[in-house]
This record gives structure tokens, sequence and C-alpha cells, in this order.
């Protein structure tokens, strides 16, 4: 399907205007899994022009708070009838949304959450209902006062199994951002520091997860004791580098008891594991990914670079020339995700061991010989999760037909740009792994 999350993020909408029109004045509130929730009022339209007046005042609301969508909000968006009454649509090419009037069957149509997802789809600059869709129509709300109404949508996503949202930066915005954090920390001007900070701050909002992302998952996640799976996407097709971003993930995956499977062209991966050890997971690579790119960045920046030796056809003789910025940057990044597996690995085993130690310290008797108690329960509980594991991960391959190797990063650049493949492996050395105790704790 060339969009295979269509039909499931219909069926959450329709779960969320199931649940909002089960509410009205008398019976504020709707009750799910057991959680109350008082969702905002939806606005209901009489005709595509009254729709039309609500998108300009939700485009407006966003660029007099700032709320800025890779500047898409600027656009105007106008409204109009279409003939058809089963679909609502937008229209890239003319910024415009069409929807069906209460004279062809529409009035389902005319309601606020429908003419949002068609803003998102403008905002988001994209087709189809995929993660990015889905993250801005999460942001989308909250970002015009519907915080409640975005849980909710969050979690009929989850329950069609649509929890991946975006996630994704560019190299140029981490580099912004941490070209801003640098000055912000270079500068001994309290008001130029805060200015800095606000900007690195505002420009990695626009890049994060909906808020409701994080109250969601942080309410749902200790309700989990069953492996499960997550879809990430690590950039866009044809992007020099991918192999490499897909390396530093697989590297922390693996240090997190998690298996994975790999998209031929290294765009996403799927993860599989426990929902606590892919969180720690997905929090640890987006904290390295950015600290890998800024540092990337820097040493590119240095004069420190290597160099190679290339037929001059003016010249027509050898010279020497600085190596390209693709191969140093692809060596860097080679052995930055090398050396982050090796620490991590090192980290998780420390972790064992110091846990194991504790419990036989714990199971001795006075003599210092092991008690009944001591059956060594944390080695089984480790050994029982690696299997629940292996069992869901092998179940998934027969599932899906997934067969072969991932072979994205085979070809080493690190030969080609030793100097850069050295500072690659100091700056992961030097990283901060933030999360490293809850890597322990999660093992």
């Amino acid at each position: 399907m060339r969009d295979p999350d269509q039909r499931a993020v219909y069926a959450a909408e329709d779960q969320l205007l199931a649940w909002l029109d089960a509410t009205d004045p008398d019976r504020p509130t709707v009750t799910i899994d057991g959680e109350t929730y008082a969702p905002e009022v939806e606005p209901r339209f009489t005709d595509p022009e009254a729709a039309a007046s609500y998108v300009a005042k939700v485009l407006g609301h966003l660029r007099e708070h700032g709320k800025a969508y890779d500047s898409r909000e600027q656009l105007d968006v106008s409204v109009r009838p279409r003939n058809g009454r089963t679909q609502a649509h937008y229209e890239p090419d003319t910024l415009t949304i069409a929807v069906p009037p209460f004279e062809v069957g529409g009035q389902w149509a005319l309601r606020g959450l429908v003419v949002l997802h068609e803003i998102a789809h403008h905002l988001c600059g994209e087709r189809d209902h995929g993660a990015a869709f889905r993250t801005t129509h999460l942001r989308l709300l909250e970002d015009i006062g519907q915080p409640v109404t975005a849980d909710l949508l969050h979690l009929a996503y989850a329950r069609e199994g649509l929890e991946q949202l975006d996630h994704r930066a560019t190299d140029d915005t981490l580099a912004k951002i941490a070209k801003l954090l640098r000055q912000a920390e270079g500068t001994r001007n309290e008001h130029e520091r805060d200015a800095f900070l606000a900007r690195a701050q505002s420009l990695a909002t626009r890049h994060s997860v909906a808020l409701a992302v994080a109250r969601a998952h942080t309410a749902r996640q200790e309700r989990r004791d069953q492996p499960v799976s997550e879809h990430y996407r690590i950039g866009e097709r044809g992007k020099r580098g991918l192999a490499r971003y897909v390396r530093l993930l697989v590297n922390i995956a693996h240090a997190n008891d998690l298996r994975c499977t790999i998209n031929s062209d290294s765009t996403a991966v799927t993860m599989y594991g426990f929902a606590t050890d892919i969180a720690v997971t997905r929090a640890l690579y987006e904290s390295l990914l950015v600290q890998m790119v800024s540092d990337c960045e820097r040493y590119l920046a240095s004069p420190d670079r290597d160099t190679t030796v290339a037929w001059d056809r003016k010249a027509r003789k050898y010279v020497e020339r600085p190596v390209a910025t693709i191969t140093a940057r692809l060596a860097f990044y080679e052995a930055y995700g090398i050396r982050i597996g090796e620490r991590l690995q090192e980290a998780r085993d420390a972790a064992v061991a110091a846990a194991v130690q504790g419990e036989e310290s714990t199971a001795s008797g006075p003599t210092g010989q092991r008690g009944p108690s001591g059956s060594g329960s944390t080695a089984i509980a480790l050994r029982q999760k690696e299997l629940d594991v292996h069992d869901y991960f092998a179940d998934a391959l027969r599932r899906n037909n997934i067969r072969g190797t991932w072979s994205g990063d085979r070809r080493s650049a690190m030969d080609s740009a030793p100097t850069a493949a050295h500072e690659g492996d100091r700056a992961a050395q030097r990283a901060r792994l933030g999360d490293e105790k809850a890597l322990g704790e999660a093992g």
C-alpha cells in the first residue's frame, strides 16, 4: 500500500469521534480504561464558509503565538465545497481544503476534528498518514489549546498500533541547535545566553514529539509486561549516512536486550522487546545522535582533516587534497557508533554483574555460605527475558516473512579517513550516556 497507515489512522479518528460524541454539556467526561477525560468542546460548522473561518482562526492563532511548522503556518488556506460526500481532502497545489456540504450529505465532515485533520496535512507537508503526519496532528491540537483531545487521539492511535511518531531531525537542524547551545555556553552576557537558549529550545521543540506522547507513554508503559514492537523512522530514502544512524541505534538496542529488523534502504528500524527497554533505547539514541552530529560538525570545521592523493587533470600530476566531506562524515559516524556500542555493552555487563553479586551477598548465610533463598533469581529473570524476546522476535519474523540480512553499512569508510574515524571514536568516548543507570535497571 502506498499509504499503509491510512486505514488505521481513520479507525483511530473514528474512535476519537465516538468518544467525543459520548459527551455533552450534562456529561462532559468520558471514561476509558479506568481513566476519566474531559475533552475540549469540538466546534461544528453549518457550511464550508464557516469551516473556512475556523481554518483562518487556527492559522492566525499559530502565527500569533509563535507556533512554527517550517513556515507553513504562514500560508493561508482556503476551503471549498466538493461534490462527493464520502471524503474530505487537502489540495497542496492550491492550498485548499475540500469538504462536502450538508446538501450532499457532508454533515460528518463539518466538524472541527475533520478540518484539523486536513490542516495537519497542510502543516506537515505530506499527503500520507505516517509518523510525521500523526506527530503534526497531535502537536496542532496541543498548540490550539486542546491537550485532552490530543491525549485521547494518541490513545486511539495506540489502540490501532500507531504508537510510532516522528522523531526525525536533519543534520542541519541538529547542527543549528548545537551551534546555538555553544553560543549560549560561550557568552558571559546573561541576556545573550537566555536568547541563545530560547532559540535553541524553540528549534528543538519544532522537531519534538507532541506533549501528549510523553504523558500517554508514561501512563501506559508500566502496565506492559509482554514484549512489543516499535517501528522507528530514521530518515528519508536516498539520504547519505542513514546506515550509520541505523548502526548507532542497533548497537544501543542490542545493549538493551532488543532485537531489530531494518528496512533494506535503511530508512527505518523496527525494535522488538520490552516497552521500558525500547523507551531507554529511544532516549539514548536521540541524545547520542545530537551529540554525534554536533561533534562531527565541529570536527569538519577544523583544519585537522584527512587528505588523499588524486590526479589533477589541469596540472597533469598527482596532488594532495582533503578527503571528501561525506567520506569524513561517514568515517566519524561509523567509529562513533562502534565505540558507543562497546561502552553500552560494558555498562550493561557491569550492571548485571553488580546485581548478581548483590543478590548473592544478600542470600549468603551467617557463615558466608549461600543460603537456600539464593536461587539466582537475577540470572533466571534475565534468561526468561531473553527467551521471551527471542520467541516474540522469531514469531514476528515468521508472520512477516522476513528473511535475509541487512548489509547497509558493509562498506567501511574508516580506512579512507582514519583521522575522522579517530575523532569519532574520541567523541564517543566522552559522550554523555545519561541513561546508563536506567540501562542497568531496565535489565
